[in-house]
Protein backbone atom coordinates (compact mmCIF):
# COMPACT_ATOMS: atom_id res chain seq x y z
CA UNK A 1 0.00 0.00 0.00
CA UNK A 2 2.66 2.02 0.29
CA UNK A 3 1.89 5.73 1.46
CA UNK A 4 -1.94 5.07 1.49
CA UNK A 5 -3.82 4.97 4.20
CA UNK A 6 -7.92 4.33 4.35
CA UNK A 7 -8.27 6.04 7.67
CA UNK A 8 -5.26 7.11 10.28
CA UNK A 9 -4.87 4.27 12.82
CA UNK A 10 -5.60 6.22 15.45
CA UNK A 11 -9.42 6.93 14.37
CA UNK A 12 -10.08 3.14 14.05
CA UNK A 13 -10.37 2.59 17.49
CA UNK A 14 -12.98 1.00 19.01
CA UNK A 15 -14.83 3.96 20.79
CA UNK A 16 -17.01 3.22 23.60
CA UNK A 17 -20.48 4.82 24.77
CA UNK A 18 -21.28 5.19 28.52
CA UNK A 19 -24.04 2.11 28.44
CA UNK A 20 -20.95 0.40 27.01
CA UNK A 21 -18.73 1.45 29.66
CA UNK A 22 -21.43 1.11 32.58
CA UNK A 23 -22.33 -2.47 31.59
CA UNK A 24 -18.30 -3.08 31.88
CA UNK A 25 -18.23 -1.94 35.44
CA UNK A 26 -21.38 -3.23 36.50
CA UNK A 27 -19.81 -6.61 35.45
CA UNK A 28 -16.89 -5.83 37.21
CA UNK A 29 -17.34 -5.09 40.45
CA UNK A 30 -19.46 -8.31 41.48
CA UNK A 31 -16.53 -10.44 40.71
CA UNK A 32 -14.87 -12.22 43.14
CA UNK A 33 -11.79 -11.10 44.65
CA UNK A 34 -8.92 -13.67 46.33
CA UNK A 35 -7.38 -12.52 49.35
CA UNK A 36 -4.01 -12.97 50.30
CA UNK A 37 -3.27 -14.73 53.25
CA UNK A 38 -1.80 -11.85 55.38
CA UNK A 39 -4.96 -10.14 55.02
CA UNK A 40 -7.08 -12.95 56.35
CA UNK A 41 -5.17 -12.94 59.41
CA UNK A 42 -5.97 -9.30 60.13
CA UNK A 43 -9.51 -10.70 60.48
CA UNK A 44 -12.91 -10.05 58.68
CA UNK A 45 -13.66 -6.81 58.53
CA UNK A 46 -10.01 -6.20 56.85
CA UNK A 47 -10.87 -8.90 54.61
CA UNK A 48 -14.13 -7.10 53.68
CA UNK A 49 -12.29 -3.80 53.47
CA UNK A 50 -9.69 -5.51 51.21
CA UNK A 51 -12.65 -7.04 49.16
CA UNK A 52 -14.05 -3.68 48.21
CA UNK A 53 -10.57 -1.73 47.85
CA UNK A 54 -9.88 -4.01 44.95
CA UNK A 55 -13.30 -4.27 43.47
CA UNK A 56 -13.07 -0.21 43.17
CA UNK A 57 -9.45 -0.82 41.97
CA UNK A 58 -10.71 -2.60 39.39
CA UNK A 59 -13.73 -0.36 38.76
CA UNK A 60 -10.87 2.38 38.14
CA UNK A 61 -9.35 0.38 35.75
CA UNK A 62 -12.07 -0.27 33.49
CA UNK A 63 -13.61 3.40 33.54
CA UNK A 64 -9.18 4.51 32.38
CA UNK A 65 -9.11 1.82 29.94
CA UNK A 66 -12.01 2.44 27.89
CA UNK A 67 -12.80 6.05 28.44
CA UNK A 68 -8.93 6.90 27.10
CA UNK A 69 -10.13 5.29 24.49
CA UNK A 70 -11.30 8.49 23.09
CA UNK A 71 -9.37 10.52 24.88
CA UNK A 72 -6.70 8.76 22.74
CA UNK A 73 -7.90 10.28 19.56
CA UNK A 74 -6.24 12.89 17.73
CA UNK A 75 -7.77 16.51 18.36
CA UNK A 76 -8.80 18.04 14.56
CA UNK A 77 -5.79 20.41 14.67
CA UNK A 78 -3.60 17.34 14.77
CA UNK A 79 -4.69 15.50 11.93
CA UNK A 80 -4.53 15.82 8.50
CA UNK A 81 -6.51 18.41 7.01
CA UNK A 82 -8.51 16.12 4.95
CA UNK A 83 -10.04 13.98 7.81
CA UNK A 84 -10.17 17.09 9.81
CA UNK A 85 -12.99 18.76 7.68
CA UNK A 86 -14.61 15.53 6.68
CA UNK A 87 -14.88 15.57 10.57
CA UNK A 88 -15.83 18.85 11.00
CA UNK A 89 -18.37 18.73 8.38
CA UNK A 90 -20.06 16.13 10.57
CA UNK A 91 -19.61 16.56 14.11
CA UNK A 92 -18.36 20.52 13.66
CA UNK A 93 -16.72 21.17 17.08
CA UNK A 94 -18.31 18.38 18.88
CA UNK A 95 -15.97 16.23 17.96
CA UNK A 96 -13.09 17.86 19.81
CA UNK A 97 -15.40 19.10 22.66
CA UNK A 98 -15.95 15.01 23.10
CA UNK A 99 -12.03 14.39 22.98
CA UNK A 100 -11.23 17.03 25.40
CA UNK A 101 -14.13 15.69 28.15
CA UNK A 102 -12.98 12.35 27.92
CA UNK A 103 -9.75 13.58 28.55
CA UNK A 104 -10.99 15.29 31.67
CA UNK A 105 -12.79 12.60 32.49
CA UNK A 106 -9.37 10.20 33.37
CA UNK A 107 -8.00 12.97 34.85
CA UNK A 108 -10.71 13.51 37.56
CA UNK A 109 -11.86 9.58 38.11
CA UNK A 110 -8.57 9.14 38.84
CA UNK A 111 -8.32 11.95 41.45
CA UNK A 112 -11.81 10.13 42.84
CA UNK A 113 -10.48 7.47 42.72
CA UNK A 114 -6.89 8.29 44.46
CA UNK A 115 -9.58 10.14 47.39
CA UNK A 116 -11.76 7.09 47.65
CA UNK A 117 -8.75 4.59 47.78
CA UNK A 118 -7.48 6.53 51.23
CA UNK A 119 -11.01 6.68 52.46
CA UNK A 120 -11.85 2.92 51.94
CA UNK A 121 -8.03 2.15 53.27
CA UNK A 122 -8.94 4.11 56.53
CA UNK A 123 -12.40 2.21 57.28
CA UNK A 124 -12.73 0.32 60.39
CA UNK A 125 -15.58 -2.28 58.72
CA UNK A 126 -16.34 -3.60 55.97
CA UNK A 127 -20.19 -2.02 55.56
CA UNK A 128 -17.98 1.46 55.97
CA UNK A 129 -16.05 -0.02 52.83
CA UNK A 130 -19.00 -0.57 51.09
CA UNK A 131 -20.62 2.27 51.64
CA UNK A 132 -17.56 3.84 50.37
CA UNK A 133 -17.37 1.96 47.29
CA UNK A 134 -20.23 2.20 46.07
CA UNK A 135 -20.19 5.90 46.52
CA UNK A 136 -17.07 5.74 44.93
CA UNK A 137 -18.58 3.72 41.35
CA UNK A 138 -21.78 5.80 41.31
CA UNK A 139 -19.49 9.32 41.48
CA UNK A 140 -17.26 7.83 38.75
CA UNK A 141 -20.57 6.55 36.65
CA UNK A 142 -21.52 9.81 36.84
CA UNK A 143 -18.01 12.01 35.45
CA UNK A 144 -17.81 9.66 32.61
CA UNK A 145 -21.67 9.65 31.71
CA UNK A 146 -21.47 13.48 31.30
CA UNK A 147 -18.23 13.35 29.65
CA UNK A 148 -19.25 11.01 26.93
CA UNK A 149 -22.76 12.58 26.07
CA UNK A 150 -22.44 13.10 22.59
CA UNK A 151 -20.49 10.47 21.95
CA UNK A 152 -22.73 8.41 19.78
CA UNK A 153 -22.51 10.84 17.13
CA UNK A 154 -18.59 10.81 17.24
CA UNK A 155 -18.96 7.19 16.66
CA UNK A 156 -21.17 7.45 13.64
CA UNK A 157 -19.09 9.84 12.10
CA UNK A 158 -15.90 7.49 12.13
CA UNK A 159 -17.32 4.26 11.32
CA UNK A 160 -18.72 6.11 7.46
CA UNK A 161 -15.04 7.49 7.88
CA UNK A 162 -13.28 4.52 7.74
CA UNK A 163 -15.75 3.50 4.28
CA UNK A 164 -13.51 6.19 2.41
CA UNK A 165 -11.84 4.65 -0.11
CA UNK A 166 -8.15 4.43 0.56
CA UNK A 167 -6.52 7.91 -0.20
CA UNK A 168 -2.86 8.17 -0.56
CA UNK A 169 -2.49 12.02 1.26
CA UNK A 170 0.37 12.84 -0.44
CA UNK A 171 0.10 11.53 -3.54
CA UNK A 172 -0.51 13.68 -7.10
CA UNK A 173 -4.69 13.86 -7.04
CA UNK A 174 -7.11 15.09 -9.93
CA UNK A 175 -10.51 15.84 -8.62
CA UNK A 176 -13.25 15.39 -11.54
CA UNK A 177 -15.95 17.65 -10.72
CA UNK A 178 -18.74 18.94 -12.55
CA UNK A 179 -22.60 18.44 -12.69
CA UNK A 180 -24.47 15.28 -13.82
CA UNK A 181 -24.20 13.63 -16.78
CA UNK A 182 -21.01 15.42 -17.82
CA UNK A 183 -18.94 12.19 -18.32
CA UNK A 184 -16.78 12.31 -14.74
CA UNK A 185 -17.25 8.14 -14.35
CA UNK A 186 -16.34 7.90 -17.89
CA UNK A 187 -13.44 10.18 -17.33
CA UNK A 188 -12.31 8.38 -14.27
CA UNK A 189 -12.71 4.87 -16.02
CA UNK A 190 -10.80 5.86 -18.88
CA UNK A 191 -7.92 7.39 -17.55
CA UNK A 192 -7.46 4.54 -14.29
CA UNK A 193 -5.41 1.64 -14.86
CA UNK A 194 -7.32 0.00 -12.49
CA UNK A 195 -11.14 -0.46 -11.29
CA UNK A 196 -12.17 2.35 -9.34
CA UNK A 197 -12.65 1.68 -6.01
CA UNK A 198 -16.26 3.24 -5.03
CA UNK A 199 -17.31 3.19 -1.41
CA UNK A 200 -20.14 5.68 0.49
CA UNK A 201 -18.72 9.21 1.16
CA UNK A 202 -18.81 10.25 4.71
CA UNK A 203 -21.69 12.04 5.24
CA UNK A 204 -23.35 12.62 2.61
CA UNK A 205 -25.99 9.55 1.29
CA UNK A 206 -23.66 9.86 -2.12
CA UNK A 207 -20.26 8.12 -2.98
CA UNK A 208 -16.93 8.93 -3.78
CA UNK A 209 -14.70 7.07 -7.18
CA UNK A 210 -10.80 6.31 -6.09
CA UNK A 211 -8.93 5.65 -9.38
CA UNK A 212 -4.96 5.67 -9.99
CA UNK A 213 -3.14 6.21 -13.22
CA UNK A 214 0.05 4.71 -13.04
CA UNK A 215 2.26 6.99 -15.37
CA UNK A 216 5.70 4.93 -14.24
CA UNK A 217 7.62 7.97 -12.82
CA UNK A 218 4.39 9.08 -11.15
CA UNK A 219 1.10 7.96 -9.92
CA UNK A 220 -2.14 10.41 -10.18
CA UNK A 221 -4.51 9.40 -8.44
CA UNK A 222 -8.28 10.59 -9.45
CA UNK A 223 -11.08 10.93 -7.45
CA UNK A 224 -14.92 11.12 -8.70
CA UNK A 225 -17.08 13.33 -7.22
CA UNK A 226 -20.62 11.86 -7.80
CA UNK A 227 -23.10 13.29 -5.92
CA UNK A 228 -21.19 16.10 -4.42
CA UNK A 229 -21.92 18.75 -7.27
CA UNK A 230 -25.39 16.95 -8.44
CA UNK A 231 -27.08 20.25 -7.74
CA UNK A 232 -25.46 24.04 -7.49
CA UNK A 233 -23.07 24.71 -4.58
CA UNK A 234 -25.98 27.53 -3.40
CA UNK A 235 -29.02 24.25 -2.95
CA UNK A 236 -26.37 22.49 -0.69
CA UNK A 237 -26.21 21.80 2.88
CA UNK A 238 -23.19 23.10 4.60
CA UNK A 239 -22.02 19.15 5.06
CA UNK A 240 -21.85 19.27 1.31
CA UNK A 241 -19.75 22.04 1.08
CA UNK A 242 -17.60 21.13 3.97
CA UNK A 243 -17.06 17.67 1.79
CA UNK A 244 -15.95 19.85 -1.53
CA UNK A 245 -13.59 21.54 1.02
CA UNK A 246 -11.79 18.57 2.56
CA UNK A 247 -11.24 17.24 -0.90
CA UNK A 248 -9.35 20.24 -1.75
CA UNK A 249 -7.21 19.97 1.05
CA UNK A 250 -5.51 17.19 -0.51
CA UNK A 251 -2.45 17.97 -3.13
CA UNK A 252 -5.41 18.36 -6.01
CA UNK A 253 -6.28 19.86 -9.30
CA UNK A 254 -9.71 20.37 -9.68
CA UNK A 255 -10.60 19.02 -13.37
CA UNK A 256 -14.41 20.50 -13.87
CA UNK A 257 -15.77 19.02 -16.83
CA UNK A 258 -18.59 20.92 -18.47
CA UNK A 259 -21.25 19.35 -21.65
CA UNK A 260 -21.21 22.13 -24.08
CA UNK A 261 -23.41 20.49 -26.00
CA UNK A 262 -26.96 21.88 -27.26
CA UNK A 263 -28.84 18.67 -25.49
CA UNK A 264 -27.03 18.30 -22.03
CA UNK A 265 -28.29 16.88 -19.30
CA UNK A 266 -28.25 20.48 -17.67
CA UNK A 267 -28.12 23.93 -19.64
CA UNK A 268 -24.69 25.49 -20.19
CA UNK A 269 -25.73 28.24 -18.20
CA UNK A 270 -26.88 26.36 -15.49
CA UNK A 271 -23.38 24.58 -15.66
CA UNK A 272 -21.68 27.78 -15.78
CA UNK A 273 -23.36 29.03 -12.17
CA UNK A 274 -22.09 25.94 -10.78
CA UNK A 275 -18.85 26.62 -11.97
CA UNK A 276 -18.94 29.85 -10.23
CA UNK A 277 -20.04 28.18 -7.32
CA UNK A 278 -17.56 25.76 -7.01
CA UNK A 279 -14.44 28.27 -7.48
CA UNK A 280 -15.67 30.62 -5.11
CA UNK A 281 -15.64 28.03 -2.44
CA UNK A 282 -12.81 26.77 -3.32
CA UNK A 283 -10.49 28.68 -5.29
CA UNK A 284 -10.39 29.36 -9.15
CA UNK A 285 -6.39 28.24 -9.27
CA UNK A 286 -7.47 25.04 -8.01
CA UNK A 287 -10.08 24.84 -10.98
CA UNK A 288 -9.00 23.57 -14.58
CA UNK A 289 -11.83 24.09 -17.18
CA UNK A 290 -12.58 21.24 -19.61
CA UNK A 291 -14.98 20.82 -22.49
CA UNK A 292 -15.53 16.93 -22.90
CA UNK A 293 -17.88 15.32 -25.47
CA UNK A 294 -16.56 17.35 -28.02
CA UNK A 295 -17.12 14.54 -30.25
CA UNK A 296 -20.70 15.71 -30.83
CA UNK A 297 -20.70 19.77 -30.67
CA UNK A 298 -19.68 21.71 -33.81
CA UNK A 299 -17.18 24.54 -34.02
CA UNK A 300 -19.63 27.21 -33.88
CA UNK A 301 -21.28 26.12 -30.55
CA UNK A 302 -17.93 25.30 -28.93
CA UNK A 303 -16.93 28.94 -29.84
CA UNK A 304 -20.30 30.19 -28.26
CA UNK A 305 -20.11 28.63 -24.84
CA UNK A 306 -15.91 29.78 -24.53
CA UNK A 307 -17.31 33.50 -25.15
CA UNK A 308 -19.89 32.59 -22.02
CA UNK A 309 -16.94 31.61 -20.22
CA UNK A 310 -14.72 34.07 -20.77
CA UNK A 311 -17.79 36.83 -20.14
CA UNK A 312 -17.66 35.42 -16.82
CA UNK A 313 -13.25 35.47 -16.36
CA UNK A 314 -13.17 31.69 -17.40
CA UNK A 315 -11.23 30.21 -19.80
CA UNK A 316 -11.65 26.41 -21.24
CA UNK A 317 -7.62 25.27 -20.98
CA UNK A 318 -8.58 21.51 -23.24
CA UNK A 319 -11.54 19.92 -24.91
CA UNK A 320 -12.18 16.03 -24.97
CA UNK A 321 -13.51 13.50 -25.34
CA UNK A 322 -13.60 10.86 -22.56
CA UNK A 323 -16.01 8.36 -24.67
CA UNK A 324 -13.40 8.58 -27.55
CA UNK A 325 -10.29 9.13 -25.83
CA UNK A 326 -9.17 12.72 -27.59
CA UNK A 327 -6.97 14.69 -26.00
CA UNK A 328 -6.30 12.55 -22.50
CA UNK A 329 -3.00 12.51 -22.79
CA UNK A 330 -2.95 16.52 -23.12
CA UNK A 331 -5.22 16.15 -19.95
CA UNK A 332 -2.86 14.10 -17.96
CA UNK A 333 -0.20 16.73 -19.03
CA UNK A 334 -1.70 19.79 -18.20
CA UNK A 335 -2.91 18.20 -14.80
CA UNK A 336 0.74 17.26 -13.99
CA UNK A 337 2.25 20.62 -14.94
CA UNK A 338 -0.37 22.45 -12.82
CA UNK A 339 0.42 20.03 -9.92
CA UNK A 340 4.05 20.75 -10.68
CA UNK A 341 5.08 17.27 -11.08
CA UNK A 342 8.31 17.33 -13.47
CA UNK A 343 8.25 15.30 -16.62
CA UNK A 344 10.61 13.07 -17.46
CA UNK A 345 12.77 14.67 -20.74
Amino acid sequence: MGSEECVPKELRVRVPTYEDVRKRVLETFPQSVVVPRGIKKQGRERVRIYKYLVKCERVFQVIASEVSRVARLPKTDAMHPFYAELIRAALGDEYDAVVERARRCVKVVSRLWKEYRSKILSSYTGSEAKDLARQFVGRALSVVRRSLRGVERLITALSELRKLPCIDLSSPTMIVAGMPQVGKSTLVSALSSAKPEIAPYPFTTKTIIAGHLDLGFTKVQIIDTPGILDRPIDEMNPIERKAIAALTTLNAIVVFLMDPSPDSYYSFDRQVRTLESVSSLIGRDRVMVVFNKVDKVGRSRLDECKKLLESKGFSVELEISALYGYNLDQLVKKVLNKLGVQLPS
